[in-house]
């Protein structure tokens, strides 16, 4: 190949190295100010919210968790939005999805919003939490205490054993409040009852059923610590 062969060579390929470097560098430009430019349209900006399913969660929460996406619809999606709506509200929420509407105006998001519902409160040595209906525990200062209540100082182990508290629950609809120890359960009914169950991990099935038998007896306190047999007294 002669000189002049070579020397072309080495422009077309001089160029190609340049015609990508220009490009990179372009891409690099546009991923740093394009979403800044989105940011600064109007017409990306949410004018207005407009929220369904609350009961409970003020409207300043919803406003100040579409500010984290700097009120711009094209950032916020259902996942994002539940992510900061939890964060904002100690996992109170357990569902929502949006939906844009367009106008003149500029854009409505719509949320449709699922609150997680209180079905026990558990007071610890230190505050309150709640758990919903499927054993999901949150914390919420928008939402008044629930009965029946748990008294204890291990909510990991109410996490766990949740299916037995919410069983007695269902079952006995009269239950006032549990006292969950490392050694035993105990149970006040609303008219008094006292009744002393194995420690909550221990609980099993057979004792649950014999519950279920002897629940409406005339009693003051029903012992099912001992093993496979009931104490029952009908004084105190």
């Amino acid at each position: 190949m002669n000189k002049k062969g070579i020397d072309a060579g080495r422009e077309r390929k001089n160029l190609s190295y340049m015609l990508t470097l220009i490009w990179i560098s372009s891409m690099a430009l546009a991923g740093f100010f394009m979403p800044t430019f989105i940011d600064s349209l109007q017409y990306f900006k949410v004018k207005g919210i407009e929220v369904r399913g609350s009961v409970n969660i003020p409207n300043y929460v919803f406003a100040h968790a579409v500010g984290e996406f700097k009120n711009n619809w094209l950032f916020i999606n259902e996942k994002k939005l539940l992510s900061v709506l939890n964060t904002l509200t100690n996992n109170s929420v357990e569902d929502v999805k949006i939906r844009r509407v367009f106008g003149k105006d500029g854009v409505v998001l719509v949320m449709h919003v699922e609150e997680r519902k209180p079905f026990l409160t558990v007071f610890l040595s230190k505050g309150s939490v709640f758990f919903d209906e499927k054993g999901v525990p949150f914390g919420s200062k928008f939402h008044e205490i629930k009965q029946p209540y748990v008294y204890t100082n291990d909510v990991d182990l109410i996490k766990k054993e949740f299916d037995k508290l919410k069983f007695m629950i269902d079952t006995f609809k009269d239950i006032d409040r549990f006292y969950v120890t490392e050694t035993s359960t105990v149970i006040y009914t609303k008219g008094g009852k006292k009744i002393l169950l194995p420690f909550l991990a221990q609980l099993d099935n057979k004792t649950l059923e014999m519950l279920k038998k002897i629940y409406n007896m005339e009693a003051k306190e029903i012992n099912l610590t001992s093993e496979r047999m009931a104490i029952v007294r009908d004084e105190e």
